[in-house]
This record gives C-alpha cells, structure tokens and sequence, in this order.
C-alpha cells in the first residue's frame, strides 16, 4: 500500500512547527524571567538578612551616632541595601 503524501500537508505542518516553536520560545523566556526575578529577591533578601546581622550587633550608643534606633534596623536596612545612588 503506497502513502499518499499529498495528505499529510506538509506547508502545514511547518506553519504548526513554526507557530509550536514561537509558543515554547514565548513560555521559555517567561520561566527565565521567573527563576531570575526569584534569584534577585532571593539576593536582595540575603543581603538585607547580612545588613540587620551587622546592625543588631552594634551597641545602643553606635546606633545612636548613626541615628537609628533598636527599632528601626530592619527599616534601616532595607533602606541601605536597596538605596541607588543616582550619582552627582
């Protein structure tokens, strides 16, 4: 029994390749931009954790000088790892 190839629509199925190849290729960046955004946050939030450990272990009157309180290191922190400077 002979295959009918005329059947199979071969210009077809490139175009079902092509638009299945775009799709994965979309997908794939939007995992990519997942895993790095998680990574940044994941560093950020390390860093930040490094940041309260330094400040926590200063002394009352080291706090004092820098003008923060007990309370306030965790806000302090933050600020400090996510300040950019925008230059002069």
């Amino acid at each position: 029994m002979k295959t009918d190839f005329s059947a199979v629509g071969i210009p077809n199925f490139w175009l079902q390749l092509r638009h299945a190849a775009g799709s994965f290729a979309s997908f794939f960046a939007g995992c990519a931009s997942t895993v790095y955004k998680g990574l940044a946050n994941l560093v950020t939030n390390l860093q930040i954790g490094r940041m309260e450990s330094v400040l926590r272990r200063m002394s009352d009157e080291e706090l004092a000088q820098i003008g923060i309180t007990r309370s306030g290191i965790k806000r302090h922190a933050k600020f400090l790892v996510s300040y950019e400077y925008d230059g002069l």
